[in-house]
Formats: structure tokens, C-alpha cells, sequence
């Protein structure tokens, strides 16, 4: 049974007013996984600023065992996130990856937390948008256990060459050969060209931070952007709401 009062790590999906002086919060936290808690006095009390959207740190959380609801008794942030919410572009990027965590939360949840605060902390430090979003994508996918194979086709086994261009199977949502695409050959929003799987397979072995350092021009990250996207909606099996903002 857990404990009614809890230290824990956390990060701020989402937050909405209640009330006039306080606010729900929708956190991510390793130990609980995504919990959604009242914060009482948000607005003007003592957890005024501690609790804006994208802050990560240290939540202490009471559960109400008669009706089963968090509330947020104090917080020590850690990580702020003023950076991120004073520009549109980062806050749709930031907004994004909470959407893919609230869909999409599962596998390791430590890694998952650890890729989460990495991000946002790019985020905050001036990090590339767009390399961001990349790595971010990336990385949640081999945390979920979903990287695909850019060696061979998971479909009928032939071994890739070094030039090869790789479609994309929608069914199983991995890449895989060109004869094994279900894609029309015309729809080149699932392509993976030979220079993009190198730097796909460099990535995948680095840390989050070293990757979003690999440079790349502005029409291929932008190129790459867009596959990203797409790769995870598909894996979404839905929509994600916040995809069109950092299309």
C-alpha cells in the first residue's frame, strides 16, 4: 500500500486552473508514473512558481485515501522552465513531448524520466529545436523497445547495402526495404536515404546530449524532423493532438 505522504522525482506535464487560487497538475514521475494531483494555493500562495508547466524537481505528494485524490504539498524545483515557455516554438516542442509521455508512457520509466528532463533541459539551455525533437524521438523509441533493425528488412531479412534507400512498413510501423513498403512509391514522407541512416545508427549509440550536437543543414534536419514525426504518430496509432504545432 503506498505511503499517504511521498517524496518524489517529477516533471510538469500539464497544468489547468481550478478555482481561483489553485490549479491540477498533471506530473510525470518514475515512481508513480503519471498521476494527476491538486495543488492548492498555485496561483498566490506558497507554491506559486514552483509548479509551472516543463519544471522538473523534487514534488512531496499527499494521497487522500477517502477520495482517492494527490495533492501537491511542496516543491523544490530543480530544473525551471521560464526558458522554454518565453518562446512559442520551444513551448510547442515541450508540449509535444508531454503528449507523446501521456499517450505513450510505458517501458523503462526511469529512462523514460531520464529522456524527458534531457530534453527539456536542451530545451531551456537554448538547444536546437529541431535536433531536439530528432533525438528526443529516437531515444523514446529505443526506451519503449521499439528500435528497428537498420541493418536488415524486419519483413523478409535482406540484409541492407550501404546505399540503400529504405521505405517504410505501416503495418508493423518500422522501415524496411523498398519491395517490402506498403507506401505508394510516389509518398516520400517515409524515406530513409543512405546519409540518414548513417546518422541514425551514429546517434543511436550516443548519449541524448552528444547526439543533438551532430550537426546537420537545415534542409536535412528539417527533412528528418518531419520523418520523426510521422515515425511516432504512426507508432501513436492515433492522433497526437500537438503534432500539427512542430510539423
Amino acid at each position: 500500500m503506498m505511503e499517504r505522504n511521498q517524496t518524489v522525482s517529477a516533471v510538469v506535464l500539464q497544468t489547468r486552473r481550478f478555482k481561483d487560487m489553485h490549479r491540477y497538475i498533471t506530473i510525470f514521475s518514475p515512481e508513480l508514473g503519471i498521476i494527476q494531483a491538486i495543488a492548492y494555493g498555485a496561483r498566490k500562495g506558497k507554491l506559486a512558481g514552483k509548479i509551472e508547466q516543463f519544471l522538473s524537481g523534487i514534488f512531496y505528494v499527499y494521497e487522500n485515501p477517502v477520495r482517492h485524490e494527490y495533492s501537491i504539498v511542496d516543491v523544490q524545483p530543480q530544473c525551471l522552465s521560464d526558458g522554454i515557455r518565453s518562446s512559442l516554438e520551444k513551448t510547442f516542442a515541450a508540449s509535444f513531448i508531454a503528449e507523446t509521455i501521456l499517450k505513450m508512457e510505458g517501458g523503462a520509466r526511469q529512462d523514460l524520466y531520464d529522456l524527458v528532463l534531457k530534453a527539456y533541459s536542451a530545451l531551456e539551455k537554448n538547444g536546437d529545436v529541431t535536433l531536439v525533437l530528432i533525438q528526443y524521438i529516437w531515444k523514446f523509441i529505443a526506451v519503449a523497445g521499439l528500435m528497428p533493425s537498420l541493418t536488415h528488412c524486419p519483413v523478409c531479412d535482406t540484409a541492407y547495402h550501404e546505399r540503400d534507400t529504405l521505405g517504410y512498413h505501416s503495418a508493423l510501423h518500422v522501415p524496411c526495404c523498398r519491395r517490402c513498403s506498403d507506401l505508394f512509391e510516389d509518398d516520400s514522407r517515409m524515406i530513409m536515404g543512405p546519409g540518414f541512416r548513417r546518422y541514425a545508427v551514429l546517434t543511436a549509440a550516443m548519449d541524448f546530449d552528444e547526439a543533438i550536437s551532430v550537426e546537420l543543414s537545415l534542409p536535412t534536419a528539417s527533412r528528418i524532423k518531419r520523418y520523426m514525426l510521422q515515425y511516432i504518430a504512426s507508432i501513436a496509432g492515433g492522433e497526437l493532438k500537438s503534432l500539427s504545432m512542430v510539423m
